[in-house]
């Protein structure tokens, strides 16, 4: 009698995107002037200190202590430094909101069969951003620099992301990495040996020993590129 039996069908190699969160999927350099308008307003401060801010935030690469330590000298702060920062990470992220369309397009991925990944440098206080943009659920895996103990470019973060999602660098059909940052997030990527997809945000590409492999203005953009890249 033959036999019933048949092997299973083979599973596909996964693929992989990663996203980057500030200036990616929100609108950090907005969400940072929102939040440091109100803090100035709440002390009586006028918008040079507002404008004072936002440059020592250097668009969110200086660290918190390289802004709020120069912020209370020269704005006449009363409270530590470290004070400061506290309130900041818990006031900071009600100002947050999700790039346009984010939450469809990363969706829009996962029914398409990609694993998705948030891929952020910075605190634990990402997590309360990410919800407050209405995001928390919207990715197979989170990776937080501060939670792993490593930070992009290093290429452990992108591995730890890939684990994650059940599966490896090395073993999926195809790894994105999409982000704002020409050092950290794209070339970090490239030498994980990820494709990258540039956010634009209105700037000129900086570096000239590698190029991101697409470059794209709005997350609809840079999910396209995905598509149309593994089609």
């Amino acid at each position: 009698m033959a036999s019933s039996w048949s092997s299973p069908e083979p599973v596909p190699p996964a693929r992989l995107a990663c996203f980057d969160l500030d200036n990616t999927l929100i609108d950090r350099q907005a969400a940072f002037a929102a939040w440091a308008s109100d803090f100035c307003a709440a002390r009586g401060l006028g918008e040079e200190a507002v404008a004072h801010l936002v440059r020592l935030d250097d668009d969110g690469f200086a660290t918190r202590e390289e802004v709020f330590g120069p912020a209370r000298e020269a704005l006449g702060l009363a409270e530590e430094t470290g004070a400061l920062i506290g309130q900041y990470r818990a006031e900071y992220p009600r100002f947050v909101a999700p790039a346009a369309g984010a939450a469809n397009e990363l969706a829009r991925l996962r029914a398409q069969s990609w694993r998705v990944a948030l891929v952020t440098n910075g605190p634990v206080s990402q997590h309360d951003k990410l919800a407050r943009a209405g995001l928390a659920t919207c990715f197979d895996a989170i990776v937080v620099s501060a939670e792993v103990g490593v930070e992009k470019p290093n290429r452990a973060i992108f591995v730890e992301a890939a684990r994650r999602c059940g599966t490896s660098l090395e073993e999926a059909e195809v790894a994105f990495m999409v982000g704002d940052a020409p050092a950290t997030d794209v070339g970090g990527a490239w030498a994980a040996g990820m494709r990258t997809v540039w956010m634009r945000r209105g700037r000129r590409w900086p570096l000239r020993a590698l190029h991101p492999d697409h470059i794209a203005d709005t997350v609809a953009e840079a999910v396209e590129a995905i598509l149309g890249a593994a089609r």
